[in-house]
């Protein structure tokens, strides 16, 4: 859930920035965070837990907001407006290598042959995608890429967004999802300071008066669904290891092309394989997810399937 929802966001900002500006989008699609965390914690029936946090989870959280939300969102959302959502996302597949080895490195998380036969296949399907006609439009577009501009930022993103689940995990110190949202909350709160600020500098504040009302409801509506799509993956790295988690939360890769299809198809670059893409990639969720001791396996292969590294 988190991965479709984070892609269909992607798809709703590449919609709004072909007439307005990155500036306008990030403002917009930040503060809707609080209510929309808030919520979500409240139907958990567990609101208290936001008093319950350490002072060390409450920075953590904080600067999740500041990298994740601010930062990240204003490079992933710069990228987009250079190059599109599909030109983009394999750039921001570095993410899942950031992620899992700072899994293995500071949260003691094990990879085992499933998880990185599984881990393989969700980054194979995208590169599959690039391979080939990876540059070639299939029709002609209504925009020049500017590859420099739109790579650069887009590995900045994958920086930001790969430090985010291990950080959140680590944050969450085992209290569970009610833990996650309460620091869900105190991220985007952190966020939208940040950003009242930045309204004090003159330009940006003449940049989002400039907004136009059909940009202003792409970007609002793309803020209440990027953090539905960050509810789903605080829940998820709340109760499972970042390292079956995060090649997961990878598959918006895939499914940004079909959002990109339906919502900008003549500003983006589409290639072929997608079909082949998207089920070598469900594949690899479907591995990575499996239980090897529920196989009808010989003994021998067992033991190597639950070897641990390191």
């Amino acid at each position: 859930m988190a991965a479709a929802t984070f892609a269909w966001t992607n798809a709703v900002v590449r919609r709004g920035v072909v007439s307005g500006t990155v500036t306008q989008a990030i403002t917009l699609s930040i503060p809707p965070g609080v209510p929309v965390f808030l919520a979500a914690l409240l139907l958990t029936g567990s609101p208290g837990m936001l008093g319950e946090l350490s002072h060390r989870s409450l920075l953590v959280f904080a600067g999740v907001g500041l990298s994740h939300f601010c930062l990240g969102r204003y490079c992933n959302y710069s990228a987009i407006n250079a190059i599109g959502n599909n030109l983009a996302g394999p750039v921001l597949q570095l993410n899942l290598i950031i992620s899992l080895t700072l899994a293995v490195l500071f949260l003691g998380e094990k990879l085992t042959p499933v998880r990185v036969l599984g881990i393989i296949l969700i980054v194979a399907g995208p590169m599959m995608i690039r391979r080939g006609k990876a540059a070639q439009p299939v029709k002609p577009i209504s925009f020049t890429p500017r590859f420099a501009e739109g790579y650069a930022f887009a590995f900045c993103a994958a920086l930001c967004y790969g430090a985010s689940p291990v950080l959140v995990r680590y944050a969450s110190e085992g209290k569970g999802i009610a833990a996650s949202l309460a620091g869900g909350v105190i991220a985007s709160a952190a966020a939208t300071v940040v950003m009242a600020l930045l309204l004090l500098i003159p330009g940006h504040w003449r940049d989002l008066r400039a907004v136009t009302p059909h940009n202003a409801r792409w970007f609002a509506f793309s803020g209440m669904l990027v953090y539905v799509s960050q509810i789903f993956a605080y829940m998820a790295v709340a109760i499972a290891p970042v390292t079956v988690t995060a090649p997961i939360v990878a598959l918006a890769n895939i499914f940004r092309l079909y959002f990109a299809k339906l919502l900008t198809p003549d500003h983006e670059m589409f290639g072929r394989d997608v079909y082949l893409a998207t089920a070598i990639s469900f594949f690899g969720v479907i591995i990575i997810t499996a239980s090897v001791d529920a196989l009808p396996l010989p003994d021998g292969l067992k033991t190597f399937l639950n070897w641990r590294w390191p």
